[in-house]
């Protein structure tokens, strides 16, 4: 079955293992293996979800996992992170697979590359530094050549678009030999001062704010 097939199928269909709660109790229910375990435990219920994603995972077969109830195993798990992608409220010990996507609650991830929680995070390894290739990343919040007239000591910027915070810094590099400071940032923009009025003929500077 292909892939556009699949998404028109009901909405449940198109998770191969999904577990829920029925009753007060938790199941766990496979279309695609067709199997369904009513869980004594929520232990019970990851293990049986776990058995169906190596079945899979050993048959090289990509598979996701839907977690529409919340768990608390009481043994840590690894879910095989080259098949099963991991939708819904994961449980928190369901963490140590070294790669895979993960979409749960509010945050999107893939392990160990990218976070995204409400807002947005770049992490490596270890939460280290990382390194971003191919890609480019723009900031909307920037001037680039911005005139200056003549004699200026100031320049008052309207930003594009409001921002939900005046936390942010500005930097700024004028195209003249002067000293630089900002004041009045509000979410609507802000005031860049020259210590040394623009030179004669006008001159320009860039600017970027970030958060």
């Amino acid at each position: 079955m292909s892939y556009i097939e699949r998404i028109q199928l009901p909405f449940q269909s198109f998770f191969d293992i999904i577990i829920d709660s029925i009753g007060g109790s938790k199941v766990v229910i496979s279309p695609r293996l067709n199997a369904f375990h009513v869980a004594t435990s929520d232990d019970d219920a990851i293990s049986y979800a776990l058995n169906l994603s190596n079945q899979l995972a050993s048959a090289s077969i990509y598979h996701i996992v839907l977690f529409k109830v919340g768990l608390s195993p009481a043994n840590t798990y690894s879910f095989n992170p080259t098949y099963a992608l991991l939708i819904g409220n994961i449980p928190g010990n369901v963490w140590n697979y070294s790669f895979g996507l993960r979409f749960y609650n509010n945050n999107i991830g893939l392990n160990g590359v990218i976070a995204l929680n409400g807002g947005a995070q770049i992490q490596g390894p270890n939460q280290n530094y990382p390194v971003i290739t191919g890609v480019n990343i723009s900031n909307t919040f920037k001037g680039n050549n911005v005139a200056v007239a003549a004699g200026a000591t100031s320049l008052a910027v309207t930003l594009s678009q409001n921002l939900n915070t005046t936390n942010y810094a500005v930097y700024v590099t004028p195209q003249w030999n002067t000293t630089v400071w900002i004041t009045g940032k509000t979410t609507t923009g802000f005031t860049i001062n020259f210590g040394t009025a623009a030179p004669t003929g006008g001159s320009a500077l860039d600017w970027v704010i970030f958060f």
